[in-house]
């Protein structure tokens, strides 16, 4: 293991000691079928850690495509607000790359339980020593 890359272990776990203040739990889920419920993948160990997760708002501008008269264009002055839940996850938590999150798996935030549950849309290696997860929510949002 080279100087870089033991670097980068240090920082990430630095990083989960102080800001990762949120417990998480990634159940895997099978890829879905039509006609099917989803089931648990029993082949993937459910996994309880911490990570830094982020739940931003973000604001988009849209197109109403109301006219108030027959010459007016379209007004985009209307702005739809969304969220972008994302999680950063070390990968010492994943004992081997058949085991990091797929999309359809399952997030659980502990230590937040007004929040939805979440489901995995991406999964990136953030450098060497994480995976930045982004995701989208089940059910109604908060």
């Amino acid at each position: 293991m080279g100087f870089f890359s033991r670097f980068d272990a240090i920082v990430s776990g630095v990083l989960d000691r102080t800001i990762g203040d949120d417990r998480f739990r990634l159940t895997p889920m099978l890829a879905a079928t039509p006609n099917a419920r989803r089931a648990q993948d029993q082949d993937r160990p459910v996994i309880e850690a911490v990570g830094v997760f982020e739940y931003p708002s973000n604001e988009y501008g849209i197109e109403l495509g109301v006219r108030k008269t027959y010459r007016e264009s379209n007004d985009f002055r209307a702005l739809s607000i969304g969220r972008e839940p994302k999680i950063s996850i070390d990968r010492k938590h994943f004992p081997d790359i058949d085991a990091e999150p797929r999309a359809g798996d399952l997030i659980e935030i502990l230590d937040q339980p007004d929040l939805p549950m979440f489901e995995v849309v991406d999964c990136q290696r953030d450098g060497l020593s994480r995976l930045d997860v982004r995701l989208t929510h089940i059910g109604s949002q908060a």
